[in-house]
């Protein structure tokens, strides 16, 4: 199978290039990536796609550190299901137990990963091949998530041991000035974050609630006010779904409440958890179908379905076809729209 990562990865990734100027639009369409996958939360890209686009931001803009950039305002959220299990950790180190555990949900082709020594921990970054144009950036940008978590985890006093990163020293280490750490190392085999014991043992203080507040602000739209009931569940069910348990208990476990006073909460905004369920899983099944860049059992997996045959029900449920069938008119239909324009 093709592997995958969140395309909640490229979060910051056209504010980032517009700071050059670059049109970010133009890049996501040289390396053929949707659109969508920057406004679209729950949807996936494969990682080949992943690591063009960085590649071309990176020679587009001449930033070599285009991925340290564009990490700078990353944090928990921008991985999606593992950012909200991590908030309910006990201690800091618990917390990346939790990603430890639950990374390849969000990326099926890099490999997350916390060793713990006496003195202190490393949480690491690894691909299967280091020397693929945009593994650079990538890399960068994993550092970045880690680091930024575990200010967010630790306060802004944190600061990490040892930063190491598997490619060459590069000439200008300017880029690398406002990363909290006492040294950096290059020529590793990933990226390799050391942390000392004393971070990793710290307790998370606060509530549940106050803690994904402070880590991700998901409750908040995008005006300053908070979001509908509604929208919260919406949010969770996007980041639920690949776990496989997206139940109306999980969901309201999630937002420190009770199924039945969820359930009222919804019925008040004349919408119930199953609708809700079932149009973003519509939404994600037929952005995926449409540009065919995901077999069917994967679809199946992301969308929380056990298996292939229980999401071909409930699809024949929704449009009255196979998504095979389905899939293969919406592409017939687009390659004969693009012709069309090409033509007039």
């Amino acid at each position: 199978m093709k592997p995958y990562i969140r395309g909640g990865i490229l979060e910051y990734f056209a504010d980032t290039a517009c700071q050059f100027g670059v049109d970010a639009n133009a890049l996501l369409a040289e390396a053929d990536v949707a659109p969508e996958v920057l406004t679209l939360p729950g949807v996936f890209l494969p990682y080949e796609n992943y690591l063009r686009l960085m590649h071309l931001a990176a020679e587009r803009t001449g930033a070599e550190h285009f991925g340290l950039l564009m990490a700078r305002s990353s944090n928990a959220e921008t991985l999606g299901t593992i950012g909200i299990t991590m908030t309910q950790a006990k201690t800091v180190s618990a917390a990346w137990e939790t990603l430890d555990h639950f990374y390849s949900i969000h990326d099926t082709y890099g490999q997350a990963r916390l060793q713990r020594f006496p003195h202190s921990s490393i949480i690491s970054y690894s691909l299967p091949r280091i020397d693929l144009p945009g593994s650079r950036q990538v890399f960068d940008v994993a550092a970045g998530i880690i680091i930024n978590i575990m200010r967010r985890l630790c306060g802004p006093k944190f600061r990490a041991e040892l930063a190491s990163f598997p490619y060459s020293q590069p000439d200008d280490l300017s880029p690398y000035v406002d990363l909290p750490c006492e040294r950096l190392g290059f020529g590793a085999s990933g990226v390799e974050v050391e942390v000392a014991a004393r971070w990793m043992e710290q307790t998370l203080q606060g509530t549940d609630d106050d803690l994904r507040l402070a880590l991700d602000g998901y409750l908040t739209a995008q005006g300053g006010g908070p979001k509908s009931i509604g929208r919260q569940v919406e949010d969770m069910i996007r980041r639920l779904l690949p776990t496989g348990d997206c139940s109306l208990p999980r969901v309201a476990a999630t937002l420190a409440t009770t199924p039945r006073t969820l359930q009222s909460r919804l019925e008040d905004e004349n919408c119930s958890f199953r609708d809700i369920l079932e149009n973003v899983r519509r939404e994600i099944a037929t952005f995926h179908l449409r540009r065919g860049d995901m077999q069917l059992t994967q679809l199946a997996m992301v969308l929380g379905y056990s298996e292939l045959s229980a999401f071909s029900r409930s699809f024949r449920s929704w449009y009255g076809d196979s998504p095979r069938a389905w899939a293969r008119r919406a592409q017939w239909q687009q390659t004969h729209e693009s012709t069309m324009r090409m033509n007039t």
